[in-house]
């Protein structure tokens, strides 16, 4: 197993595609920083504006800002995600793995590992450019009351959420061996999970389905804990339903 995280990771960072993928990523919260607009995947809602228009890019500022735009770090993380377990799937090199006597659960465990540290690893990357670039730019800016436990919180549940995505997708992949199937899952899902809350408005737990959170959400402790409970029940539910996919296929 260990063997398998070592060489997911080794073939990751000689991947050119992983590069193009972080620079992509990294010039986005560039033009964030410089012209004050990122890139967003699906509708954006009046809080997130509101969110955008409480500081400036200053250091701190950059933090607050850019978590509004957190779907475009889950975006690259899917595109690494299709890197190292999608080219595998696809390819069928995966059975390497499982000829050299690693068991199917030790694989899926393997990759899982591998998986949770990109989706870390993306969000550091993204909200640690944000700062630094923010800060060099237009200093670092006013620390707000109770900033660093409302980041941490910010922080916390976005990577769980991200995790919950990151879960959702990679059992369509399990299931069908396409890399394309990932983000056309991760599209037709940002829309797909805001159904219920507009069909059920009165059901407050299905507010949280679309697994989406930001700074200046930290206030309200009812939608941190719903948006925990439903990204944490995302990540149980489809983790077990991907390694049972893989389990029972027939390879």
């Amino acid at each position: 197993m260990l063997h398998t995280i070592h060489a997911d990771f080794y073939r990751l960072f000689r991947s050119k595609g992983f590069w193009i993928s972080e620079i992509i990523l990294a010039l986005n919260i560039i033009s964030g920083v410089l012209l004050g607009s990122t890139g967003h995947v699906g509708v954006e809602t009046g809080a997130k504006q509101a969110v955008k228009s409480a500081s400036s890019w200053t250091g701190i500022g950059s933090l607050i800002n850019y978590s509004s735009s957190i779907s475009i770090t889950v975006l690259f993380t899917l595109i690494v995600v299709s890197i190292i377990l999608g080219v595998d799937l696809a390819q069928k090199l995966y059975k390497n793995n499982l000829t050299s006597g690693i068991s199917r659960s030790g694989f899926f465990f393997a990759k899982a590992t591998v998986i949770v540290a990109i989706t870390l690893g993306q969000l550091l990357l993204s909200y640690g450019l944000a700062f630094v670039l923010g800060t060099l730019c237009h200093g670092l800016g006013t620390v707000p009351d109770h900033f660093v436990r409302n980041f941490a919180l910010t922080f916390l549940l976005q990577f769980l959420c991200n995790l919950a995505w990151v879960s959702l997708t990679t059992v369509a992949l399990y299931l069908t061996h396409s890399i394309v199937t990932t983000f056309v899952t991760y599209t037709l899902g940002l829309v797909a999970l805001t159904v219920p809350a507009a069909i059920f408005p009165k059901i407050e737990i299905l507010k949280y389905l679309s697994l989406n959170f930001n700074y200046g959400m930290t206030a309200d402790k009812t939608i941190i804990q719903n948006t925990a409970i439903v990204a944490v029940a995302f990540i149980l539910a489809f983790t077990a339903l991907g390694l049972i996919t893989f389990e029972k296929q027939d390879l």
